[in-house]
């Protein structure tokens, strides 16, 4: 099919203005890969100030529900978070992907009807998963298998699917059209109120697990009626038939690799549930959960800024170059991150678990690299999205579900939870790079070595923690030298150069 190209976008309404400095240029108008870099850093700043730290909420609650829950409710948690996920995945019917194809492809006046329509997908896909996953909780037959009771008030799950579909969706129009300063005062607000309801709830009242739920189902529902309400002025209910196969031909394949994708982590929680323990699942949950420093920190603003940009930069003569640009530099930036977090990590388990925990060392070096292996997947393998087919999404996840499973049982074996992250790791490795061959026939970016070498930095000061435990802090000081140096000669290379 054959898109019109992008008509320049209407007014925007006063309640949705962003700032008018050239950085917020919309997107279909910027042009080489100095524009596209400087764009995506005002972006990522946005999103570091507002959906990064929405991202942080679960980190920030981390030593709240680590005091108040039990070793099992803590274990539970870890199961019903990582089923959140997934079901929100299922739910969207990986239309938020599809939103931003489209987007980037049709005139500005048809926007508000896709919109409408992809509200209405979303909303009866996320609907129907609430109800299966409110029913699997709920059922003693099979939460025994995980050694785990039945969730209480599991109804909570059918509106936290709805409310977060709702809320993604809602999210993605501003992400398409960069309103980012908008987007970051909803996503305060929420952080604000995700804390005060969750002390209120689970501290103050006890209401244990129910009540952690409850308090995201306020804080959530409160952003997102707030959004709905401001986004009125473009959105057009709509529902078509024609455009709601478009949409899901484009989004059910990344739906797919996305189910895929997080089946590595939530295979891993309920495999520890239910052969080792709860409590085992609850333990990887907080390492986990401590990892989400590096997702919210830095991944999440940063997939939200470059999920915005790319699209269109694949249409441009000069892909190859503005990708490279960008990948160099989310490459660089990091495995630099990366080897700050190894390098507090005593410190960070103390503050946010109330314990060091020294022998978690190994499992948090291996999941703070998967980590990496997937942000940086997504602008090393963008090629692939250039001809607007997907199926290559499914089809790739599926390989690294396979290897994973292949891989699960003689490594948890040896080593236990870390063994199951050496395996998660694997796997999105070899898959990514599987992608990464096959979508460099499509775009040839080349990467600044000063990134590679960071990366090999990492890799190695990784392998040290996973064999030795906590390295010493003077060899950390030279280690943190060294990635300074690297970073410092790969930045001349972001700002001010027109090529690579």
């Amino acid at each position: 099919m054959i898109f019109p190209k992008a008509s320049p976008p209407g007014p925007i309404p006063s309640a949705l203005a962003d700032s008018s400095a050239p950085t917020t240029t919309a997107p279909e108008l910027l042009a080489g890969p100095a524009a596209y870099t400087r764009a995506l850093l005002h972006d990522f700043g946005g999103y570091f100030l507002s959906l990064g730290l929405l991202s942080l909420g679960g980190i920030l609650l981390l030593p709240m529900i680590t005091a108040s829950l039990s070793p099992a409710e803590l274990g539970l948690f870890s199961l019903v978070d990582t089923a959140l996920t997934q079901g929100l995945t299922l739910g969207l019917l990986g239309l938020k992907f599809s939103y931003l194809y489209y987007y980037a492809h049709i005139p500005s006046d048809d926007r508000p009807r896709l919109l409408g329509n992809t509200l209405i997908l979303c909303s009866a896909g996320s609907l129907v998963v609430g109800i299966l996953l409110a029913g699997l909780f709920g059922s003693t037959t099979v939460m025994a298998q995980f050694d785990a009771v039945p969730l209480p008030m599991a109804w909570l799950l059918v509106p936290l699917l709805f409310i977060g579909a709702t809320q993604v969706v809602l999210l993605t129009e501003l992400r398409a059209a960069r309103h980012v300063k908008l987007a970051g005062v909803i996503a305060v607000a929420q952080l604000a109120l995700l804390l005060a309801f969750s002390y209120w709830m689970v501290v103050e009242q006890r209401y244990g697990l129910p009540g952690l739920l409850g308090a995201q189902l306020i804080a959530q529902g409160s952003a997102t009626l707030v959004a709905l309400v401001l986004l009125l002025p473009r959105l057009t209910i709509d529902f078509d038939i024609a455009r709601s196969q478009r949409l899901l031909r484009y989004g059910l394949p990344m739906m797919g690799s996305l189910t895929l994708r997080y089946a590595l982590d939530t295979i891993c929680r309920f495999l520890l549930a239910a052969l080792v323990s709860i409590e085992t699942a609850g333990l990887f949950l907080v390492v986990n959960r401590v990892t989400m420093l590096f997702e919210g920190l830095l991944a999440n603003p940063f997939l939200m800024a470059f999920g915005g940009l790319v699209h269109h930069a694949l249409r441009k003569t000069d892909a190859a170059q503005i990708l490279g640009r960008i990948s160099s530099v989310m490459l660089a930036a990091g495995a630099a991150f990366a080897l700050i977090l190894l390098a507090l990590r005593e410190p960070l388990f103390q503050m946010l678990a109330h314990d060091p925990m020294p022998g978690s060392a190994g499992l948090f070096a291996l999941l703070l690299l998967s980590r990496l292996v997937m942000t940086v997947r997504s602008p090393l393998t963008a090629g692939m999205l250039r001809d607007g087919r997907t199926g290559w999404s499914a089809t790739n996840s599926l390989l690294a579900l396979m290897l994973f499973l292949a891989l699960i049982w003689p490594a948890a074996t040896l080593a236990g939870a870390t063994g199951t992250a050496f395996a998660m790791l694997a796997a999105n490795l070899i898959a990514t790079l599987q992608l990464a061959v096959a979508a460099r026939r499509q775009c040839q970016q080349y990467l600044q070595p000063e990134a590679w070498a960071l990366a090999a930095l990492l890799v190695v000061a990784a392998v040290a923690i996973s064999l030795l435990g906590d390295l010493p802090l003077a060899l950390w000081g030279v280690i943190l030298a060294a990635a300074g140096w690297l970073s410092l000669r790969l930045l001349r290379h972001v700002h001010v150069m027109d090529r690579l």
